[in-house]
C-alpha cells in the first residue's frame, strides 16, 4: 500500500509527477468531507483524493492550498496543514529529494523545484492554486508564480528567505540561532536531514543562497500576501517590506508572537490572519481560466503516465 495513514489528523501518501513519486500530506478534515471513497488513498501513487494522475479528480468544492515546505519537508508543515485545512482542501507535497519523495540523481536548484511542482499542479488539476510558501518554500513559490503564472491563483509567502544582506552561511546561521524553532518541530526537521543527508543537504542550501529572488518578484501577476512572523530573525522588516514593494500586487501583514518556524500556536494565528485574503480567491461562476487549460494540455502531452515502482517495504 502507498498509505502511510494518520498522524494527529494529518494523512500521507505516493502520488505522481511523471515517473517520479511525490509524498503528498492531506489534512483528516479533506479525506472526511470526501469520503473513502474518493479520498482514500490507492495505494499505487494515483493521487490523494483518488485521482489518477490523468487529469480527472473528484470537484473541489473551493480553490486549493498548495503548501510548499523549507529546506525540510512536509512534516514540518503538520500543523499548518491542519489549521488551513479546517475550511479549504489543503495539499503539502515533499518537493523532488525532500522528505519521502523520490531523490533526482543531483539535487534540484530552485527552478527546477518550481517545474516540479508546476507539474505535479498540472497533472492532479489542482492548478491554478493558492500557493503558500513557507521559509525557503517562498522561494520555490515566486519562481513558479513569477515563470508560470497560470499555475498560481493567489500567492502567500510566509517568513521569505534569504535577505539579500545575509546570503553567507555563517551569517545565516547567527540569524536562524536568533530564531530558534519551535521545540516540538526539532525531530521533524532533524529527520528530514537525516533522510536527506549531508551532502544533499549541503547542497541545496547552497542552490538556496544562490537565488536571486528579489530579480522575480516584479514578474508576479497573482495577488500576493507577505506574511511577516514578528520575532523572525531570517525575515526581517526591511527584507519584506522590500519584498512587498517589489511585487506588483501585494500586501504585508504580521503574524504577532511567532519566530520564523509556524508550530501549533502560530499555525492557528496564520490560519486567522490570512482567511480574509483566502476569502478573495473564488472566482466567478462560470469563468475559464484559458490559460490554465491550455498549460495544463501542454503538461499532459508532454508527460509520460506513471512508471510502476515498487511499492516501499
Amino acid at each position: 500500500m502507498g498509505e502511510l495513514g494518520r498522524w494527529n489528523g494529518v494523512y500521507g501518501g505516493w502520488t505522481h509527477a511523471g515517473t517520479e513519486r511525490i509524498f503528498v500530506r492531506v489534512p483528516a478534515e479533506l479525506k472526511r468531507r470526501a469520503g473513502d471513497a474518493a479520498a482514500g488513498w490507492r495505494g499505487d501513487g494515483s493521487g490523494p483524493t483518488g485521482w489518477r494522475g490523468n487529469g480527472s479528480r473528484p470537484e473541489l468544492e473551493t480553490t486549493p492550498i498548495v503548501l510548499v515546505h523549507g529546506l525540510s519537508s512536509s512534516r514540518t508543515l503538520k500543523p499548518s496543514i491542519k489549521a488551513l485545512g479546517s475550511q479549504r482542501p489543503v495539499f503539502a507535497p515533499d518537493l523532488p529529494g525532500f522528505g519521502l519523495s523520490d531523490q533526482p540523481i543531483r539535487p534540484l536548484d530552485v527552478p527546477g523545484l518550481a517545474d516540479a511542482l508546476r507539474r505535479w499542479l498540472f497533472e492532479h488539476d489542482l492548478a491554478p492554486a493558492i500557493v503558500i510558501g513557507v521559509s525557503f518554500g517562498c522561494q520555490v513559490a515566486v519562481d513558479l508564480a513569477a515563470s508560470h503564472p497560470s499555475a498560481v491563483h493567489r500567492l502567500v509567502l510566509v517568513g521569505p528567505t534569504f535577505h539579500p544582506a545575509a546570503r553567507t552561511p555563517a551569517r545565516v546561521a547567527l540569524r536562524w540561532a536568533r530564531s530558534v524553532p519551535s521545540p516540538r518541530l526539532a525531530p521533524a526537521v532533524l529527520h528530514d536531514l537525516i533522510d536527506a543527508g549531508p551532502w544533499r543537504s549541503i547542497q541545496t542550501f547552497r542552490r538556496a543562497l544562490a537565488d536571486p529572488v528579489e530579480t522575480k518578484l516584479g514578474q508576479i501577476e497573482a495577488p500576493t500576501l507577505v506574511v511577516r512572523p514578528e520575532r523572525d530573525h531570517l525575515a526581517p522588516g526591511e527584507w519584506t517590506e522590500r519584498m512587498a514593494e517589489l511585487i506588483p500586487d501585494a500586501e504585508l501583514v504580521v503574524l504577532p508572537k511567532t519566530r520564523h518556524s509556524i508550530g501549533r500556536g502560530s499555525a492557528a494565528r496564520l490560519a486567522a490572519l490570512v482567511d480574509p485574503f483566502l476569502a478573495e480567491a473564488e472566482p466567478e461562476e462560470g469563468l475559464t481560466d484559458t490559460a490554465t487549460e491550455r498549460e495544463r494540455k501542454e503538461t499532459e502531452e508532454g508527460l509520460a503516465g506513471p512508471a510502476e515502482l515498487p511499492e516501499p517495504a
